[in-house]
């Protein structure tokens, strides 16, 4: 989009806002409402929105300062809160399905799948990246522009369609929870409170 880089940081500053917000109202609603499985697929819904909305939809503002901003800002809100509502879900849920005797096995299972993923992916977005951009790669190796110039350059396209296809995946994960779910009885989709 060409943005200012700090205008592009003071968007992304606000990713965690609505996040801290809503996690424990969110939470909450698990604990006395239920809806750990439907919560979880709703996240997903929301990361592939917003991961296309970067991809195809924030393009179309190019050269408009405003609206560039204001899609980018609301789509950072929004992913914000897909980031609240899948932990919000998942973590109470852990116990729902796993046997009480390996539940600390269980956390530190889905931490060491997290941190993986943490490792990996900046390296997988890294070359998805570089290969969509050829040309850019070359002009960087052949020091005829800068790593800054570079970053605002790139066609992030790519790399943003596959993290909108991460979230297709754990769309489907949450739809067989769900039906894992209703056919095992797991009660996922029940409050944690039971009054």
């Amino acid at each position: 989009m060409a943005y200012r880089r700090q205008s592009a940081e003071s968007i992304f500053a606000v990713f965690p806002l609505l996040a801290v917000g809503i996690t424990p109202i969110l939470g909450k609603f698990v604990d006395n409402k239920g809806k750990a499985a439907t919560m979880l697929m709703l996240g997903s819904i929301l990361l592939i929105v917003c991961h296309l909305t970067f991809a195809f939809v924030l393009p179309m503002f190019r050269g408009n300062q405003v609206g560039g901003v204001v899609v980018a800002f609301v789509t950072i809100l929004i992913l914000g809160s897909s980031f609240s509502l899948v932990p919000a879900s998942l973590w109470p849920s852990v116990p729902k399905l796993v046997d009480s005797k390996v539940i600390g096995s269980a956390y530190a299972l889905i931490f060491w799948i997290q941190n993986i993923g943490l490792w990996l992916f900046p390296m997988l977005i890294g070359k998805v990246l570089k290969s969509s951009n050829p040309q850019i790669v070359e002009q960087l190796n052949a020091g005829t522009i800068d790593a800054e110039t570079a970053a605002t350059s790139y066609n992030y396209t790519n790399p943003l369609i596959m993290l909108a296809c991460l979230g297709v995946a754990a769309f489907v994960l949450g739809f067989v929870l769900k039906i894992v779910d209703k056919k095992k009885n797991l009660g996922l989709e029940l409050p944690n409170i039971k009054e």
